[in-house]
């Protein structure tokens, strides 16, 4: 490699960057509160529908990074009236605008791959539709493995022409189901004719003939298995970036990202020409034999078989793909990163082929959180653990993508849930050149009101958590958890019942997502995920039984292996387990035990016996049914104690613990709808230590308890908050002042609410009839009082949280209470009950309309009803803003006085609203702070900070118009 590029791979990875790095700490305050812009997230672009302009771009770039606080962007051509042509001259003139104004700025982009997505057509899809790559290179295209089948009669002779079948012989065969036995006819054809007589004795039974060919399949993307093929896709798209840009690689251009491939495509039966050249290579025989166990049942061979032949079309897939364009990428002096299509398939062996492996060669291996219910946080950890076992630094993720008007505090939520399960780097989908036809919503810059109150300070929450995260680091975890790619693939036929799409095949007993779900959402335990190949090559183990992973720079070291629904399994990953074992390391089989082998050289016989060996200690056990009980109750023979444990009556926290330069970096996070408070128990014994706190910016000393040699603290998060633990001597106070360009509005409600049937509903910042907040006060079950927290957001419902309050205070059916909301910076909501606190979270609190809302319940077959009265709204300083005891007439736009309450009604039919019909604005509702570092602006010759929006403000003071 070029020693250059080399170099400046290294600064991208975050091996040196100066900037951020000081010689007293590893991390400074200053860097930390504002983080410089290399750390900032890099969104997605879209270039969509539109006849891109010059100026306008330039425009939007630039308040992308000064208001948007992004730090450059990924450009992602997309729609079938995006304009200029894609690749052509005038493209590239406006692409090196976006390229001069990024540097410009400080800022990086990342080289989009692809006109549309997937990745490899050249615009096929979701761009213009023509099928340029496939154009440009015939027969270059995905191809597909077809078979043919004829049913024969034991002792009569058959004979047919091979020739008349189209597309590359790949194999012929003959099957007998009664035997569940194959054998190769390629011995029996001469000049391209077949002739071959079924044996009458044996008891085969009924023959099948298949005969196996590779075809092109009408698929415009590139052959992912071919890397000659990738090589030319990377010529003709890659390529021509550099050709037009080559001073901007490694400065400005500083990675690429390749969107969605995938295995699905060609009905899930993508295959090569070459692949039984590359399998005689790996495994030194002819496949023929083999190929019916990709739809068939070999018997005892089956699981070596399929494993043969599914493992080498995903090693060809990750290599001829991913490979191919890291290579390209790291001779360019640039990172590569991307994801696969349908990562979230719990069985991904005809969709991401290997997900792990698939990371193997990527410089950031990355994964895609979109919307649709999909269930992507359950195979985060599969992603940033191949990251771990291949010794990547960074672990991307694409997020928000179809998702809607989603909350902000769930965009908060999703990330904290990312970043303590490995990811790095999140890009966010999506900004969009035309916003007034966005495809996948949301659009997440400064033009969007619903978002572009927070997002700048959003931005610079994934701007720290970059900053202390995406370093080169050792993961530390006690847990290793076997991946179970041999036992999936083993499982696994083509054209299967659930489609290509979904993956085909469920594979019976897989829990694997399930278990990870219960260590780090449920049990508070983080965990790896080891890949069978590095169990093999990177893997020992000690005289005490801890289990090693050895790397350049991650090394991690397990004391306990957990083998997760694993069926089939290599015998020397299961020999290597057994060895641990022995030295003291605690296994734990989950739904299923290994019965079988992965390896054509070893028998099932000998993978029971070592299972059953292991089983007759107590060191080992079998949870035949994991739930998060008797999950802790089998982590609890481990006699190491555990690197992080929590004491807590409701909800132990998410986490992630890395050693960074030989610091400990500890960061917590709430993803729960509940505030919670964990004394947290730390393996390590810290002399000192800081709390780091990423959405607020500030930096406190941790009060640290020594206890059994180790570290105790106590640490309270609301609902999707988070905080870093950094060890103290980490941390260089350099001073640094949060930037706070506005501070929201403080106010308060207090009312004195009576529910009298099932519940109450207050509406609070009520923007407009499709935005507004509504706090139930649930009395369905007089015994469990619950408060419901919900937003509306665009005309779509969250749940945010079902907090039982029943311990606290015990309101009931037809007794007054009272309630107070008070809101702080227009960010925070506390909720009391009769004076006591039952809730306190973060959201989009902005001032506006109240209301009553009541609905029904088809569990109990009834309407809701409730009752107002003595409403009082103050601002921050107690000043009196709005009152109303309803002793004449009715403001709202329904209910009925009845007593000097006003009492709202449900129906059967649907909901019934009562909003505040006299609602007025506050004279000043927005207080305006600015820093020399800001771009200022100015307002009737005083001097702001920015200012996007009419309205009265306040401005250092001073009360104006704008």
């Amino acid at each position: 490699m070029n020693v250059r590029r080399k170099f400046v791979l290294f600064v991208l990875l975050g091996i040196t960057v100066a900037a951020s790095v000081k010689a007293d700490g590893l991390y400074t305050t200053r860097d930390f509160i504002n983080p410089p812009m290399a750390w900032r997230p890099v969104p997605l672009w879209f270039w969509n529908n539109a006849a891109v302009e010059g100026s306008q771009l330039e425009s939007e770039l630039r308040n992308m990074i000064e208001q948007d606080r992004y730090g450059g962007c990924a450009i992602l051509p997309f729609g079938e009236s995006f304009r200029p042509s894609y690749l052509s001259e005038d493209y590239f003139s406006l692409y090196g605008r976006a390229v001069a104004k990024a540097q410009e700025l400080g800022a990086q982009m990342s080289l989009y791959d692809e006109y549309g997505f997937p990745s490899g057509s050249m615009g096929a899809i979701n761009g213009n539709g023509v099928t340029t790559f496939m154009n440009n290179h015939p027969g270059k295209t995905i191809k597909r493995l077809d078979k043919v089948e004829y049913a024969l009669s034991p002792g009569r002779k058959f004979t047919l022409d091979l020739r008349t079948i189209p597309g590359t012989l790949m194999a012929v065969a003959g099957y007998s189901a009664v035997k569940k036995y194959s054998i190769s006819l390629r011995p029996y054809i001469q000049n391209g004719v077949l002739t071959w007589t079924p044996p009458l004795s044996g008891g085969y039974g009924r023959w099948t003939l298949m005969v196996f060919t590779c075809v092109v399949d009408g698929d415009p993307n590139v052959d992912y298995l071919d890397a000659d093929a990738v090589r030319l896709f990377v010529e003709d798209t890659h390529g021509q970036y550099y050709k037009h840009f080559p001073e901007a690689f490694g400065k400005t251009i500083t990675s690429t990202f390749f969107d969605e491939p995938t295995l699905y495509r060609a009905q899930g039966r993508i295959w090569t020409d070459s692949f039984n050249e590359k399998f005689v290579e790996r495994y030194g025989f002819q496949p023929d034999s083999l190929y019916p166990a990709l739809w068939y049942d070999l018997g005892d061979q089956t699981p070596a078989a399929r494993n043969m032949l599914f493992g080498l079309r995903a090693q060809l897939y990750a290599e001829g793909f991913m490979k191919t364009i890291a290579d390209w990428a790291t001779e360019h002096g640039i990172l590569s990163t991307g994801h696969q299509d349908q990562e979230e398939i719990q069985n991904p062996t005809s969709v991401a082929g290997d997900l792990m492996l698939d990371g193997k060669y990527m410089t950031m291996p990355g994964i895609d959180k979109i919307g649709g219910g999909r269930p992507t946080e359950n195979f985060y950890k599969v992603v940033s653990s191949s990251a771990n076992n291949w010794d990547h630094p960074q672990v991307m993720s694409e997020t928000y993508g179809a998702m809607g008007n989603i909350s902000m505090e769930l965009m908060y939520q999703v990330a904290i849930d990312q970043y303590t399960k490995g990811i790095t780097n999140l890009i966010p989908h999506a900004v969009w050149y035309n916003d007034k036809n966005v495809t996948f919503l949301p659009e997440l810059s400064w033009r969007n009101p619903l978002y572009n109150q927070g997002l700048r300070g959003f931005n610079t929450f994934l701007s720290r958590l970059r900053y202390v995260l995406a370093r080169p680091s050792q993961h530390v975890a006690d847990i290793a958890v076997l991946y179970p790619i041999h036992t999936l693939q083993a499982g696994h036929t083509l054209d299967g019942a659930l489609g290509y799409y979904e993956g085909g095949v469920k594979v019976a007993g897989t829990d694997y997502d399930h278990i990870s779900a219960l260590l780090t959402d449920e049990l508070g335990r983080d965990f790896t995920y080891l890949h069978p190949e590095v169990m093999d090559d990177r893997c020992s183990v000690d005289k005490d039984g801890v289990l090693t992973m050895s790397n350049p720079i991650n090394t991690e070291h397990f004391n306990t292996i957990i083998l997760p629904g694993i069926k089939v399994i290599s015998r020397n990953n299961l020999l290597k387990i057994e060895e641990a074992w022995k030295g003291g390391a605690t296994v734990i089989f989950t739904t299923q035990l290994p019965k079988q082998s992965a390896d054509p050289s070893a028998t099932d016989e000998e993978i029971q016996a070592v299972v059953s060996r292991m089983l007759e200690s107590e060191t080992a056990v079998f949870v035949e049914s994991p739930s998060a009980s008797t999950l802790r109750a089998a982590l609890a023979k481990s006699k190491v104690a555990a690197d992080v444990s929590f004491q807590t009556s409701s909800h132990p926290f998410n986490y992630i613990h890395k050693v960074v330069e030989g610091r400990h970096v500890y960061y917590f996070g709430n993803i729960d709808g509940t505030q919670a408070t964990c004394t947290i128990r730390l393996r390590e014994n810290l002399s000192s230590a800081y709390w780091m706190d990423p959405r607020t910016g500030t930096v406190k000393q941790a009060e640290l308890t020594q206890a059994d040699g180790g570290t105790e603290v106590e640490l309270t998060l609301l609902p999707s908050q988070s905080s870093f633990l950094i060890e103290g001597d980490a941390v260089e106070q350099n001073g640094g002042e949060a930037e706070n360009p506005t501070t929201g509005y403080s106010y308060e409600i207090e009312m004195k609410v009576q529910v009298d049937r099932l519940s109450a509903g207050i509406c609070f910042s009520g923007l407009d009839a499709n935005n507004y907040n509504m706090w139930q006060i649930n009395l369905e079950q007089p015994s469990n009082p619950r408060l419901r927290p919900h937003q509306w957001m665009n005309g779509s419902v969250s749940v945010l949280a079902d907090i039982s309050f029943g311990d606290k205070v015990r309101p009931s059916v037809g007794k007054a209470m009272t309630v107070r909301i008070v809101v702080l910076d227009e960010s925070v909501a506390q909720t009391y009950i009769d004076g006591v606190l039952i809730d306190t979270r973060y959201g989009n609190f902005k001032y506006g309309k109240i209301g009553f809302r009541e609905d029904h319940s088809d569990q109990y077959g009834q309407i809701e009803a409730a009752r107002f009265d003595d409403i009082c709204i103050r601002d921050g300083k107690g000043r009196v803003l709005y009152t109303q005891d309803f002793s004449s007439t009715n403001p709202f736009s329904s209910g009925v006085i009845q007593g000097g309450w006003l009492r709202v009604t449900g129906s059967m039919n649907g909901a019934s609203y009562a909003w505040q019909q006299d609602y007025q604005q506050p004279t000043a509702i927005q207080t305006i702070h600015f820093t020399p570092k800001d771009r200022i602006y100015t307002l009737q010759g005083i001097p702001v900070a920015r200012i996007t929006s009419p309205g009265l403000y306040v401005v250092n003071g001073m009360k104006m118009a704008y």
